[in-house]
């Protein structure tokens, strides 16, 4: 049997399907293809994601290659993957995730650390959020690209700071704690909270295929799973987004599951912050339950 994975042609997106193409061979020995598929996000690199639909940019044109039968499947980043499905798609597998945080790249070893004014690097409507609250100082600027791209431009002078996912930089860099001459440093969930589902890998197919669905499943991680639903429920309970900062990191700690979370506007000005824990299947009440309590929209 021959499968037809869909990914962008990104180097990050290319080296996260390959990570979970190799698991689903060494589990099923089956025959994987990859096709590559150029997004609408891929093309437009000069304005900030927010302002142009946001991730789904990068999602729609596989989503209807999938629909169309011309892929089996495909990879995708599960902060990027939107909460609202398409009916005829699901997530089918979710693979274990890497290290849920945020990063720093730049010559300090904090965010803290970093000159008065600095400049630094997202466009990340919850990384701005959560630095206008902890360094109003700073001076936020947007950045597009790849992360090769972004680390160039940091080099250039562009900026004196950039914030990245851990888990994109070390699924490319592997655990190195310098890059071109720049510090590399784990930012801390209680300074920038991150992102639900972050670290993960979603992989998805066609709803009604249930042969794709068994051969995909076989590199399911429950505890991912649980974990990272957990934190896109809570996004869904707020009305979080593109347009509104949203943060959600949960950890399963034996039969119990833990939920911090927060919600803020992008001036940094309203930040709330909370958390919340029960049993691990109580999952999606917890969550639930945490986002009206954090709703600042009522």
């Amino acid at each position: 049997m021959k499968l037809i994975c869909g990914t962008r042609g990104s180097k990050l997106a290319l080296t996260q399907t390959d990570e979970a193409i190799d698991a689903i061979c060494k589990n099923t020995g089956v025959e994987i293809e990859k096709k590559i598929i150029k997004t609408k996000g891929d093309q437009i690199l000069d304005l900030p994601l927010h302002k142009i639909g946001g991730k789904g940019l990068f999602i729609k044109e596989i989503d209807e290659a999938l629909i169309n039968n011309e892929i089996d499947f495909a990879v995708h980043s599960l902060k990027d993957y939107p909460t609202e499905i398409l009916p005829e798609l699901e997530i089918s597998a979710i693979k274990k995730r890497k290290e849920p945080y945020d990063a720093l790249i730049s010559q300090e070893e904090s965010i803290e650390d970093l000159p008065e004014e600095a400049s630094i690097g997202t466009s990340s409507l919850r990384r701005k959020s959560e630095l206008s609250r902890i360094r109003p100082d700073l001076e936020i600027k947007d950045i597009r690209g790849n992360l090769d791209t972004r680390i160039r431009k940091l080099k250039e002078g562009q900026y004196d700071a950039i914030i990245v996912a851990e888990a994109g930089f070390s699924r490319l860099y592997g655990e190195t704690t310098e890059i071109e001459g720049f510090k590399f440093s784990r930012i801390n969930p209680e300074i920038i909270m991150p992102a639900p589902g972050q670290g993960a890998l979603a992989i998805v197919s066609r709803k009604n295929d249930s042969k794709i669905r068994d051969i995909l499943i076989t590199i399911e991680d429950e505890k991912t799973r649980i974990e990272t639903m957990c934190e896109r429920q809570f996004m869904m309970g707020v009305g979080g987004g593109c347009n509104l900062p949203v943060g959600a990191l949960s950890v399963i700690h034996g039969k119990e599951i833990e939920l911090k979370a927060f919600v803020g506007n992008l001036e940094g000005t309203t930040s709330i912050r909370g958390e919340a824990k029960g049993k691990k299947e109580d999952y999606l009440n917890i969550a639930k339950e945490l986002s009206k309590r954090l709703n600042i929209r009522e």
